[in-house]
């Protein structure tokens, strides 16, 4: 009886003394290992870096005080019309107004139709003081909502570096009539600059979608919008771009028109008013 209960108490003393071994060698194994252990025979796991997000740096350009600037609805548009340019900055006087800058001379402009029966536009281009119109065309509108764009055509002699303009967009409420007073009007201004040298040589080797950055990151509005416009034109699946175009008018608070459709306006049939 009494070899018996000794062979039970050395039994337990060596279990015990097993089961402490192997809790201490499992502590001392470092966290990394472990995960090595864990992870053996199945394939590593990577989880992708988020693309930096499509950021617009808005330049403080003024214009004189003397140009109109705005939206308004019309009697064939039962919401406001707008330019889609970033929002007047905070900071700036109540009697100055936003010029936004471009490299093109021959840049597109972009509206916001949220709903309209129009069937005509008006672009309308006059000079810094607003004296001389320099282009007047009616363009035809086929659909009932979305931005629309229009590109100065290649028979006017492009924008002067250095000089800003006024431009209007009108949706024609009643153009057989001639009452304009029922017209929707989006406006803004714009001035073409001469980009760096720097910028220039950037601009020469870059991509489509590099420009775009490029574009972005020295404050160049209508060119960003155009270019990236373009690319989703000619690559309506990719998803990148559309997350680009998302990014761009939100970081300038048009987080409302993200949604929106392109519409590019036919300037081809336009005509001299």
């Amino acid at each position: 009886m009494l070899k018996k209960t000794l062979f039970t108490i050395a039994l337990g003393l060596t279990l015990s003394t097993d089961l402490l071994l192997t809790t201490v060698a499992a502590i001392a194994i470092p966290s990394d290992a472990i995960s090595q252990q864990v992870s053996q025979g199945s394939q590593p796991r990577f989880t992708p870096r988020r693309r930096s997000l499509l950021r617009f740096k808005v330049p403080s350009i003024r214009g004189s005080r003397n140009l109109e600037a705005g939206a308004a609805r019309g009697e064939c548009s039962p919401q406001v019309i707008s330019a889609v340019i970033p929002p007047k900055p905070a900071t700036m006087a109540s009697t100055d107004l936003p010029v936004q800058l471009t490299v093109s001379d021959r840049p597109t402009f972009f509206v916001n139709v949220p709903q309209t029966s129009a069937k005509q536009a008006e672009f309308l281009l006059r000079n810094q003081t607003g004296e001389k119109i320099l282009l007047n065309k009616i363009v035809p509108v086929t659909v009932s909502k979305g931005i629309m764009s229009y590109t100065l055509p290649a028979d006017f002699p492009g924008l002067q570096v250095g000089q800003k303009y006024s431009w209007r967009f009108s949706l024609l409420c009643d153009p057989t009539g001639g009452d304009r007073s029922g017209d929707a009007i989006a406006s803004g201004w714009i001035q073409r600059v001469q980009p760096t040298a720097t910028v220039a040589t950037q601009l020469q080797t870059a991509t489509q979608r590099q420009r775009v950055l490029i574009y972005a990151d020295n404050g160049y509005w209508h060119d960003t919008l155009k270019t990236l416009a373009d690319l989703r034109a000619t690559n309506p699946s990719d998803l990148t771009l559309v997350r680009d175009w998302v990014d761009l008018l939100k970081s300038v608070g048009l987080d409302a028109i993200v949604n929106q459709p392109l519409i590019q306006l036919n300037t081809a049939t336009a005509f001299n008013r």
